[in-house]
């Protein structure tokens, strides 16, 4: 269960890098001639030979040769950046000044505010662009040097009072222990944090502050775009008047759930959001209400959805549908931990962030309160996805979402599910007998055959997952997989969406973005 610290604001401020470097691989970024990509239309997209005559080079440690310089200052565009991590809120900050070995940022002048509604870590990404990344590229062939964790205090720090009856002794005393007690709630202020897998430090400023403002309305929100439209209400894009974070606003009008008796399923995605703290499951922020309507605050999860990649790519290759396939396995063990059956996993409801890692959407269908030997009869989710035991009204238990889970693998491998048909009923009656047939094994390799053959099982008792998810883990498909590492989101995702700001409206449909904004 999730620790819920009093509502507050965490004020995060970077101040300055020591000891950055590149990665072995990308040693020699920076000392190839590099395309006029480097930089548009000024005089930084020199190549390393312009660098032999007269221009001082910029620095000689951490692979960083030949950065361009204007005026022999490096440019910034080739400076490392930050970007800040609070609950799946993610900021962009880039350095001011110094080297790319040891930059300076903004520091006190420069304070970013995150929405504290629950103890999560704060995580810093180091990049620097990467000046061989083609045209087009954005910043998904950023190169990546290191990440910083921090666990912040979410209590008010408070001062050492000191006993002046007590000894000199038992004052010193009295004040370790405090000072102990202190440092045991989490890093308040300002501290040198060490870069994990790169090289240096880093020095962040972090202050929580509680929030002793009353309760929320929609007077505390900026409507910016509406971002999707249904029979409950909308979901509208929105900016937070005091922190000025982006939040995904859902909208649900009291009237609406109630005559289509949607009480049941309302309540059930806030009370499975609210109670989990997942890294692959987006997370609910805040929850208010009007005397019309509900309002769910969430995570803006910026990098589109899964549907839209798998779109435009057709098919994914072998190690990244692993990855995805992975990530998603700990959102339903987690979901499944807390007794729910998620019922709807399709590539729609599964978003990216901005550095490529999966989120989990859309609660409503969630059935709670389910135990491994309870069954529900329910018939709901979508035709593509639906296991044999939902379809025969036999009823059902959570294995139904290993079945999903392999359909949906199978998807990301050949770009269409196992049983597609633009029939309906001739769809069905393929999910309930048709032959499981498989591409190649340059598209389907041998373990990922046997892990959808497993998974795709017509037999809810023989489907992998049915003694847990322990057992899918164990299959040979993720045999290299750190699972703790992957959980703590240690592993660098090899595709990262093409995202130029933070509000990536071109990443959905103009249909959804061209209405106008009001409650």
């Amino acid at each position: 269960m999730v620790k819920a610290p009093k509502p507050g604001i965490l004020v995060v401020t970077l101040h300055e890098g020591q000891g950055f470097s590149l990665p072995e691989q990308h040693r020699n970024a920076f000392n190839q001639p590099h395309s006029s990509s480097m930089s548009s239309g000024n005089a930084l997209s020199r190549s390393s030979s312009s660098y032999v005559n007269g221009a001082r080079p910029q620095t000689s440690s951490g692979g960083f040769n030949n950065i361009p310089t204007n005026h022999g200052r490096i440019s910034t565009k080739y400076m490392p950046y930050a970007l800040l991590d609070f609950d799946k809120v993610q900021v962009f900050v880039n350095s001011v000044e110094g080297t790319p070995e040891n930059p300076l940022w903004a520091g006190s002048n420069t304070q970013y505010k995150f929405d504290v509604s629950r103890v999560t870590e704060l995580v810093v990404h180091l990049y620097i662009r990467n000046p061989s990344a083609p045209p087009g590229s954005g910043r998904s062939q950023d190169i990546f040097l290191g990440v910083v964790r921090i666990n912040p205090r979410f209590e008010e720090r408070q001062q050492f009072v000191e006993d002046p009856k007590a000894s000199k002794k038992e004052r010193e005393k009295a004040a370790a222990e405090f000072a102990s007690r202190e440092r045991a709630l989490g890093i308040a202020g300002e501290q040198w944090v060490d870069v994990q897998y790169g090289t240096g430090k880093l020095k962040i400023g972090v202050e929580y502050v509680e929030n002793r403002a009353g309760k929320l309305t929609i007077e505390d929100f900026e409507l910016l775009k509406v971002v999707g439209k249904g029979s409950f209400g909308k979901v509208m894009q929105v900016r937070k008047k005091d922190t000025n974070r982006i939040y995904a606003l859902k909208t649900i009008r009291k009237a609406h759930i109630i005559s289509r008796s949607e009480v049941a399923h309302t309540l059930a995605e806030r009370s499975v959001l609210a109670q989990i703290n997942n890294p692959f499951i987006v997370p609910l922020k805040f929850t208010f209400q009007s005397p019309e309507k509900l309002y769910f605050v969430l995570a803006f999860v910026n990098g589109g959805e899964l549907f839209h990649h798998l779109q435009k790519e057709q098919r994914f290759d072998v190690n990244r549908s692993r990855f995805y396939t992975a990530e998603l396995l700990c959102a339903l063990e987690c979901l499944h931990g807390f007794n729910v059956i998620y019922r709807d996993l399709k590539p729609e409801n599964i978003l990216l962030d901005y550095q490529g890692h999966i989120a989990l959407c859309d609660f409503g269908l969630c059935k709670l309160d389910m135990k491994d030997e309870d069954r529900t009869n329910t018939f709901c989710g979508t035709p593509e996805y639906l296991a044999p035991e939902l379809l025969l009204g036999q009823g059902y238990n959570k294995t139904v979402d290993w079945w999903t889970l392999g359909v949906l693998l199978y998807e990301m491998l050949t770009g269409l599910p196992p049983f597609y048909d633009e029939n309906t009923n001739e769809m069905y009656r393929k999910i309930l007998g048709e032959p499981l047939h498989f591409p190649g094994t340059e598209v389907v390799p041998p373990a990922a055959k046997d892990l959808l053959t497993k998974l795709l099982n017509r037999d809810p008792q023989q489907r992998l997952g049915a003694n847990g998810s322990a057992e899918i883990k164990a299959h040979p498909f993720f045999h290299a997989i750190d699972w703790r590492k992957l959980l703590q989101r240690k592993y660098e995702p090899a595709f990262k969406p093409s995202v130029v700001c933070l509000l990536p409206l071109s990443l959905l449909p103009s249909a959804m973005t061209s209405v106008l904004t009001f409650d």
